[in-house]
C-alpha cells in the first residue's frame, strides 16, 4: 500500500517561472528567471517535478481536467449532481453555462508546455558525460509531458496556438491541428520512446516510462488516423498515410512514422516494458481493499483467498495522476492532492426530504460525494450480464445498497455510479462525523497516525491513482491496429470470458466495455466518426441515445432530454471540440491569431445553458 505522505511527483510544486507579460494568458510561463535558473542539472529534477504537478493542477477541478471533462461528453456519464451544478449538465450537454469555464484547463495546458520547452531546451546547457542515460531518460520524459499537454490542448480545442521553441513567440498563432500539431505531438512521443530506457525509473513512482509513451503514441496515433484522416477502421492489412517528420530536427525522432512501427512499439511496451494484467478485473478498483474487501459481499470471494487491490502503481498501471496527504482548500495546488473526481462521483449527499442520506452504514462500501458523473442507463442496459466487468465497473445503487436513496436535488441520477471512480468506505469508518475517518483511506492514515491536514475525510481523503494508460488499453490498441484478436483475447481472459474472432465492431464493444467510466470512450467514438462526421455520424447517434434514459430527478422517474436542441445536433455543430475561453479571444483580439471554434459563441442559440435542465 502507498504511503500517502511520499508521492513525489508534486514535490517541487511551488516551483514556477512567470513574468507578467501577455501570452495565450494573463502571465508568461517562460521567460523569467532563465537568466540564472536552472543553474545545474539537478535543478532540471525540479523542474521536471513541477512539470508533473501540473497534473495536480488540473485535478483542482475534475470539471476542467483532460480525464473528467470527456468522461462527463461521453455517453457513458450524465452529467447528473444537483439541480444547481450548471457547470456538470452544460458539459454533459455539450454547452457551457459561463465564459470562463475552461479557463483553467486552457491556462494549465500552456504552463505543462511551457514547462516541457524549458527543460527540452536548458538540457544541454549541462555536461552529462558519463551519465548520458539519465540525460536522455529526463529528455524523454519532457517530450512526453509536451506531447500529452498538445494532444490534451488539441483534444480539448483543436487549432490551438503551439510552439516548440524555448520560449513563446509574440503574437503566438492558432496551428491547424491536422498537418501541424498532430505530427509534432507524434514525434514528441517517438522521441520520447526512443531516448527513455525500460527500467530506467521505478514502476509506479509517478514518471512517464519509455512502454507509456509506445502506449500514448499509440493512442495519439489512432486519434489522428481516425479523426483527422478519416481512415475509418484501422487494422489488418489496411496501409495508412505515413506521418512525416521532415524539418523537425529533432533528437529521436526521425523522419516519419508508419503503422508498422506504431505496431512495433506497441509490441514493445507489451513484451518487455514489465507491465502485466493483473488477474482479476475487480483488484483494479479501490473497494478490493484490504480495509473493505472482508465486509463487501461482491467482493467475498477475493477477500477469502487473501487477494486485495492491486494498489496504486501495480503491474497494469502505465501512467497516472497520483496524489498525496495535502490536500487543501487553500495554496496553489490546494485540492489538487487529493482526487477530486472521486469526490464528485460519490453519492449525492443530500437527503431523501425525511432525513434519510447516502454514504451511510447503509450504502457501504460507497461513500457519499456529489453525484455528478453517474453512468447513463443505456450503458447498464447495453452490457451484457454475462460479463463479470459490468458489476465490476458499475453500481446499481438501488440493487447494492440498501440505505440508498434519491435526493431531494438530485438530478440525471438513474441509480448507477461509476465504481473505478467512488470514494470507498470500510467498518471502521466514522459515519456519524464525516470530518473525521471517513473513507478507507481515512481509517487507514488515521491507523498510521498520519493526520488530515484539511480535517475533512469526505473531501480530503481521497489517494486513488487517476489511471491515464493501463496495459488493457495498450494491448486492445494492437488488436485494433493489427485485425488480430490475440491481445483482445488476454484482455477478455482475465475478465473469465470465452475468446472471440477480431471484427471491428467486437474490438469497439471490447473497448467500451473494458475501459468504460475511465474517460477515453469519447474520442474513441471521434476517431471512429472522423472529422466533419455530421448528426448521423456513430458518435453523434452514439451521443443522443442519452435522449429518453431514464433519470431520477428530485426523488421522482422521469427521463432524460437535451436542454436546448440534441446531442447529434450538437455534436454536429462542435465536431467534439470545446468552447476556446473567451477571455483568450479577448486578449488576443485577432482572428488571424485566435477565432473561436465553430458551434460556439454568444450567438449560438443552443450553446448556452442558462440553468439545470429540468425534467
Amino acid at each position: 500500500m502507498k504511503k500517502i505522505y511520499l508521492m513525489a511527483i508534486a514535490a517541487a510544486f511551488t516551483f514556477g517561472m512567470t513574468s507578467c507579460e501577455d501570452f495565450l494568458d494573463s502571465e508568461n510561463y517562460t521567460e523569467a528567471n532563465t537568466a540564472n535558473y536552472p543553474a545545474s542539472a539537478g535543478d532540471l529534477n525540479k523542474e521536471l517535478a513541477a512539470l508533473y504537478g501540473v497534473m495536480n493542477q488540473y485535478s483542482t477541478d475534475p470539471l476542467q481536467s483532460p480525464w473528467f471533462v470527456p468522461y462527463l461528453m461521453s455517453d457513458d456519464a450524465n452529467g447528473a449532481g444537483g439541480t444547481g451544478d450548471v457547470e456538470c449538465h452544460a458539459i454533459g450537454h455539450l454547452m457551457v453555462n459561463k465564459e470562463n469555464i475552461f479557463d483553467n484547463a486552457w491556462h494549465n495546458t500552456y504552463v505543462g508546455i511551457a514547462r516541457a520547452n524549458a527543460i527540452i531546451y536548458a538540457v544541454d546547457a549541462f555536461d552529462w558525460t558519463g551519465q548520458e542515460t539519465t540525460r536522455n531518460q529526463l529528455l524523454g520524459e519532457a517530450y512526453f509531458m509536451r506531447g500529452l499537454f498538445y494532444l490534451w490542448g488539441s483534444q480539448f480545442w483543436g487549432n490551438i496556438p503551439a510552439y516548440w521553441a524555448a520560449a513563446a513567440p509574440d503574437p503566438c498563432p492558432q496551428q491547424d491541428a491536422e498537418t501541424v500539431i498532430y505530427p509534432h505531438i507524434l514525434a514528441d512521443f517517438v522521441s520520447a520512446s526512443n531516448l527513455m530506457t525500460h527500467g530506467a525509473t521505478t514502476r509506479g513512482d509517478g514518471h512517464a516510462t519509455k512502454g507509456a509513451a509506445e502506449g500514448m503514441l499509440a493512442r495519439a496515433y489512432m486519434f489522428y488516423q481516425g479523426f483527422y484522416l478519416k481512415q475509418g477502421e484501422l487494422g489488418g492489412s489496411k496501409e495508412l498515410p505515413i506521418v512525416s517528420f521532415e524539418g523537425f530536427n529533432q533528437e529521436g525522432a526521425g523522419n516519419s512514422l508508419t503503422k508498422e512501427q506504431v505496431i512495433a512499439f506497441l509490441e514493445d511496451a507489451i513484451n518487455n516494458g514489465g507491465y502485466s494484467l493483473v488477474k482479476d478485473f475487480r483488484l483494479l478498483w479501490q473497494y478490493t481493499n484490504q480495509l473493505t474487501a472482508p465486509d463487501y459481499p461482491f467482493v467475498a470471494d477475493l477477500a477469502a483467498k487473501g487477494e486485495y487491490w492491486a494498489g496504486d502503481g501495480n503491474s497494469e498501471e502505465m501512467f497516472q495522476v497520483q496524489f498525496m496527504n495535502a490536500g487543501s482548500w487553500n495554496g496553489n495546488i490546494g485540492m489538487g492532492f487529493t482526487n477530486m473526481a472521486s469526490l464528485y462521483c460519490g453519492l449525492r449527499c443530500d437527503d431523501d426530504g425525511a432525513g434519510h442520506k447516502n454514504g451511510d452504514a447503509g450504502t457501504m462500501p460507497f461513500g457519499q460525494g456529489w453525484g455528478q458523473g453517474t453512468i447513463n442507463a443505456q450503458l447498464w442496459d447495453d452490457w451484457s450480464d454475462s460479463d463479470p466487468r459490468k458489476r465490476a465497473t458499475i453500481l446499481d445503487a438501488q440493487a447494492e445498497c440498501p440505505g440508498f436513496v434519491f435526493t431531494t436535488s438530485c438530478s440525471e441520477d438513474a441509480g448507477y455510479y461509476n465504481k473505478k471512480l467512488m470514494p470507498i468506505t470500510c467498518s471502521g469508518s466514522s459515519f456519524d462525523d464525516f470530518n473525521q475517518y471517513y473513507t478507507w483511506w481515512g481509517v487507514y492514515r488515521h491507523s498510521k497516525e498520519i493526520g488530515a491536514p484539511n480535517d475533512n475525510s469526505f473531501q480530503g481523503d481521497h489517494f486513488g491513482d487517476i489511471v491515464l494508460l493501463r496495459l488493457a488499453d495498450v494491448m486492445l490498441m494492437h488488436s485494433e491496429l493489427t485485425g488480430t484478436a490475440d491481445q483482445m483475447n488476454k484482455v477478455r481472459a482475465r475478465a473469465g470470458l470465452a475468446p472471440t474472432t477480431y471484427s471491428w465492431q467486437n474490438i469497439k464493444d471490447e473497448r467500451r466495455f473494458e475501459l468504460a467510466g475511465e474517460g477515453l470512450r469519447f474520442n474513441d467514438l471521434r476517431r471512429w466518426s472522423g472529422k466533419n462526421g455530421g448528426a448521423s455520424c456513430e458518435a453523434a447517434t452514439s451521443l443522443e441515445r442519452q435522449n429518453g434514459t431514464r433519470v431520477n430527478y428530485c426523488g421522482r422517474w422521469t427521463t432524460m432530454h437535451h436542454a436546448a436542441s440534441s446531442w447529434a445536433a450538437r455534436y454536429a455543430a462542435t465536431d467534439g471540440f470545446l468552447q476556446i475561453p473567451p477571455s483568450q479571444i479577448l486578449i488576443t483580439d485577432d482572428e488571424n491569431v485566435l477565432k473561436q471554434n465553430a458551434g460556439w459563441g454568444a450567438s449560438v442559440a443552443d450553446a448556452n445553458m442558462s440553468g439545470t435542465p429540468v425534467y
